[in-house]
């Protein structure tokens, strides 16, 4: 109540040593885990379980209860939250475990030679960069005969490697022995469920378990269950690296989508613009104008091809630049034309010098995917001289198609005079001229 919440509280995956991480109120976990001691006498028939529950009366105070060869039960308060702005301020928590009995004790089997009753303190720390988050802090036994358990430090690490799977490791010290844990662990079903497996003192498992050693080396493994809804939604089981992973792919979703709506935007309003100067008595003149490109287009398709006669139409298309230029603009955003003849009314503009329409073309470079309407775009804005197309042709000279790229290059070099590292391919592609014969970039460029 006299701090505020930086850090939303979280499911540790550490298994045996205490953590800092604190369940949201309402949240129950049900925790079962099966044990083998691994020896000469190893027996799949014969495991050992421990069962708790971990109950979250808020984000501040958690409490469990649980069996281990008897009752067993924890308390624990977290005092000053994670604030990520600020390295420093880590998680602080403490609490007490193994009231009644102990969880380890019944692990290893040595009666009540176990320290219990005991008191810890415990500090934590994420790296989002490294995806790791790590406790640290103290155990004691203030209760226990043995002076050597009044103070065992411990560390836990929880090392995130995506999609729900981590590894932990946990070392700690009791009466003066070193133990060392490792364990995998798999969030099958986010927020709900958790299986885990490893082996608590691995390093007494390599050398040989001695009887007089503290520890034994011992397998086990655990499922986790979620209970409850809470106050934090369904992040309690989810790692703080899964959200932090979930926020940014929703804010490049809503990046991507806002990028569209603002191409889908700037396109309506060019196309509206060219629109509106279009009276109703100018219709006969659309139809004059629709005429002339399919009678270009055919010229372009007659065999054998003639240069000459393409050249002489164009130029007196180009004379009559004050009756073509309005309807070409609108001609190239007419979704219903035939493609070819949008080529050609942009490859028009292109040769006319209208500045005016340079909106629109910009405007098919972030809108169409054709390969060939790009590229004529792309020389048309190249032969206006349009530098507001630098983002665009920046762009394009890494695109898939090798036209395309090829084109974006060569027009970006001959407006701008540069080429930085993002520069597209230099090699001149191959590329098929098509029926209209002028998609082939380098003979367009004049090259």
């Amino acid at each position: 109540m006299l701090f505020s919440a930086f850090a939303v509280t979280r499911w540790s995956t550490l298994q045996l040593v205490p953590n800092a991480d604190m369940l949201p109120g309402g949240r129950f976990v049900a925790d079962a885990d099966i044990a083998w001691e691994l020896g000469d006498d190893f027996s799949i028939n014969s495991p050992i379980s421990v069962q708790r529950v971990h109950m979250g009366f808020s984000e501040w105070l958690g409490f469990d209860i649980g069996y281990a060869g008897g009752f067993t039960m924890g308390v624990k308060t977290s005092f000053l939250k994670d604030d990520p702005l600020l390295w420093y301020v880590p998680t602080l928590t403490m609490g007490f475990q193994n009231l009644y009995k102990s969880r380890e004790a019944f692990y290893f089997d040595r009666g009540e030679g176990y320290p219990r009753n005991e008191f810890y303190l415990v500090a934590a720390k994420s790296s989002d960069w490294a995806k790791l988050r790590g406790h640290v802090g103290f155990l004691s036994a203030a209760t226990y005969s043995k002076g050597a358990d009044r103070f065992n430090p411990f560390f836990g690490l929880e090392k995130y490697f995506g999609a729900g799977t981590y590894v932990t490791l946990e070392a700690q010290q009791r009466s003066g022995e070193f133990l060392l844990s490792v364990f995998a662990v798999y969030r099958l079903v986010p927020d709900r469920i958790e299986i885990n497996a490893g082996v608590i003192d691995a390093p007494g498992m390599l050398s040989g378990a001695e009887a007089s050693r503290f520890f034994r080396p011992t397998l086990r493994a655990g499922i986790k269950v979620n209970l409850g809804s809470g106050f934090n939604g369904f992040d309690g089981l989810t790692s703080v690296e899964d959200r932090i992973d979930r926020q940014r792919g929703l804010i490049t979703a809503l990046d991507k989508r806002i990028d569209s709506l603002s191409t889908e935007l700037r396109w309506a309003a060019d196309r509206i613009h060219e629109l509106s100067g279009f009276p109703d008595e100018r219709k006969e003149d659309r139809a004059r104008v629709m005429d002339e490109l399919a009678k270009l287009r055919n010229l372009y398709d007659q065999d054998p091809f003639d240069p000459e006669l393409v050249k002489d139409m164009v130029d007196r298309i180009r004379d009559r630049y004050e009756m073509f230029a309005p309807h070409l603009r609108v001609i190239v955003t007419e979704p219903d034309i035939d493609l070819r003849i949008r080529r050609l009314a942009v490859s028009l503009i292109g040769e006319m010098g209208d500045k005016a329409a340079a909106n629109i073309l910009i405007s098919i470079l972030n809108r169409f995917e054709d390969p060939s309407l790009k590229t004529e775009t792309m020389i048309a804005l190249g032969k206006l001289r349009e530098t507001r197309a630098r983002q665009s042709l920046s762009r394009l000279r890494n695109d898939q198609d090798a036209g395309v790229a090829f084109t974006a290059a060569e027009v970006y070099r001959s407006l701008f005079g540069t080429e930085d590292e993002q520069a597209g391919p230099r090699s001149m592609p191959v590329v098929e001229e098509d029926p209209i014969g002028n998609t082939v970039p380098e003979r367009r460029l004049g090259r």
